[in-house]
Order: structure tokens, then C-alpha cells, then sequence
């Protein structure tokens, strides 16, 4: 059971990195901003338009608060930003910053699941998206006793 774990992790990174590496002239930009974050809200729109291909990265890099917890997923417009629908993703992987706990799922909407307590800092996650339209933002959900995270989003797009 470990060793087909393993395996599968070391696919999923080789097929991330190969993804990077396909990505050498594209597109890199920010989604959202390094910032503090204490409620529930979303980014700015971002035009993707002319992209086919996504892969974004989460970074945490502080938490606070009594049962906090933190739900990060991409949104998606194709009508200039009036409605927005949450993106599923193909790919994903959540990383405890050192290597120790290390999770890949497959089509969720969620790319960062933090249950209540669990300290962010060190948290990374990348996911990669093939369905959108020309829009995307990011939208997280805060709850807990006076939350607070300090997060970003990074994306490539090609």
C-alpha cells in the first residue's frame, strides 16, 4: 500500500514537473496577491482568454485563530464576469511543506481543504485545470473564532 502511494505521488510529480517544463514560455501570472484574509471573499477577475491550459499554486504562509479553517478554489466566468461557476480540477497535490504529508486527489472543486487548527505555514498546493472560460478567480471560505490566513495564488497558463 505505501509503495503504490509512493508511485503514484512520484507520477504525479513527474507529470506536474513535465507540465512545468511544457510551460517554459508561457504565461505566469497572479491570481491573488500574498495577503491577510480573515472571512470568506474572492479575488479579481483575471482574463485567461487564449489559454488552454492552467496550473496554479496555492501558498499559506500563516494562520491564526480558534477552529479556523480554509476552503480554496478557482471560479470561472464566460460572460464578461456576471456569473461565476466553481472550476473543477484534473490534477492536484497538497504538500506540507516538507515533504512528510504529501496528498494527490483527482476532480474536486476544493484544491485546499485545511481542517480546523491546522497551522498553514509551509501548506503548498498545485492543481491543473483544462476547463474554464476566459475568466477565473480565486474564492476561499473562512469560518472559525477570528480566523486569519496569509495566502497566495500563482498560476501558469498556456
Amino acid at each position: 500500500m505505501r509503495r503504490t502511494r509512493r508511485l503514484l505521488l512520484s507520477l504525479i510529480v513527474i507529470g506536474l514537473t513535465a507540465l512545468s517544463v511544457a510551460h517554459a514560455g508561457a504565461t505566469r501570472f497572479e491570481i491573488l496577491a500574498s495577503a491577510e484574509q480573515n472571512a470568506t471573499g474572492n479575488g479579481g477577475a483575471i482574463s485567461v482568454s487564449g489559454i488552454k491550459e492552467l496550473v496554479a499554486y496555492f501558498d499559506c504562509t500563516a494562520s491564526s485563530g480558534t477552529g479556523e479553517t480554509l476552503d480554496v478554489l478557482l471560479q470561472s466566468s464566460s460572460d464578461g464576469g456576471t456569473n461565476w461557476y466553481d472550476l473543477p480540477y484534473e490534477l492536484g497535490m497538497v504538500s506540507d511543506g516538507d515533504g512528510t504529508e504529501t496528498a494527490a486527489t483527482t476532480n474536486k472543486r476544493d484544491f485546499v481543504e485545511l481542517a480546523a487548527d491546522v497551522a498553514c505555514s509551509g501548506i503548498k498546493s498545485v492543481a491543473k485545470y483544462q476547463m474554464f472560460g476566459d475568466l477565473v478567480r480565486a474564492r476561499w471560505f473562512i469560518a472559525g473564532t477570528t480566523p486569519s490566513y496569509t495566502f497566495s495564488l500563482r498560476a501558469i497558463g498556456k
